[in-house]
């Protein structure tokens, strides 16, 4: 049997796979820019590490932190820096930097006000 009123029904197909396809391109974006800002953290810890291996012998710890905090700031304005003083022949660098969600339909992710916590750990053996 075929029924011969059936314009709306593509519409209403489309406007109930509407919402599900945006929840997944959002996603997609989401996941591919905190992704991007991962790598941005893992590289701004290695670069403070790597400094802070060459540099802590000559300069000292005050001089280590003040550099770092330039390094990490090229990348973000929110962040902070834990240089451990090396116990063995290591130093250790921590970096914790907020990033700005870019849509509000994962605000489970977030602690609250619109920002996630991205963590990089770096070890480095001294020269």
């Amino acid at each position: 049997m075929h029924l011969k009123n059936e314009k709306g029904q593509a519409m209403v197909e489309f406007a109930l796979v509407l919402p599900i396809l945006l929840l997944v391109f959002c996603g997609i974006c989401e996941f591919g820019y905190i992704f991007s800002n991962q790598i941005l953290v893992n590289n701004a810890c290695r670069e403070v590490a790597r400094y802070a291996a060459v540099h802590y012998q000559d300069d000292g710890l005050t001089s280590v932190e003040t550099q770092a905090t330039t390094i990490v700031g090229n990348y973000s304005s929110d962040f902070s820096v834990a240089i451990t003083t090396p116990e063995s022949e290591q130093i250790k660098v921590d970096i914790t930097m907020k990033v700005a969600l870019i849509t509000p339909f994962f605000e489970f992710l977030n602690d609250g006000n619109g920002c996630i916590d991205l963590n990089a750990e770096c070890t480095m053996r001294m020269e």
